[in-house]
């Protein structure tokens, strides 16, 4: 009976350890930004994500081509992200000639967190999503 609680107790923690390294590797491994996300029912949920800068040119990635949020650029390339205690106005526009530069800036940025986040996630070989080039909206 002992053997059977220790192996339910490590199964229960695995996932738990899996969302708590990535939560920690993303929430304390640099810079996090929250983006104003529309929702298909027209509600704007805030996502906490990582961003990369490379001169006046900001990349984000969340979601891949087929994601509400993602599709919607095309019509309202509008982007609203706070950073740094400031709410800031950017156009979007997904950039896929760009997941390479996005990942390299990524992990020069973030470096150990990014390294975790790749480990526990297959890295940028399994990367299917879409980094949105940035351009301040003036």
């Amino acid at each position: 009976m002992r053997a059977l609680i220790w192996a339910i107790g490590i199964l229960l923690s695995v996932p738990v350890l899996y969302f708590a390294l990535i939560y920690g590797a993303s929430e304390l491994g640099g810079e996090v930004v929250t983006l104003d996300r529309s929702e298909a029912n027209g509600e704007v949920s805030q996502v906490r994500i990582w961003i990369v800068d490379q001169g006046p040119t900001s990349w984000i990635e969340h979601g891949d081509a087929e994601s509400f949020w993602m599709s919607g650029l095309a019509e309202a390339p509008a982007v609203v992200l706070s950073r740094e205690g400031k709410k800031l106005s950017y156009l979007g526009a997904p950039d896929r000639d760009s997941h390479d530069l996005y990942h390299k800036l990524r992990q020069e940025k973030y470096g150990w967190a990014d390294d975790v986040i790749a480990l526990l996630t297959g890295g940028d070989a399994e990367c299917g999503d879409l980094p949105v080039r940035l351009q301040v909206d003036n």
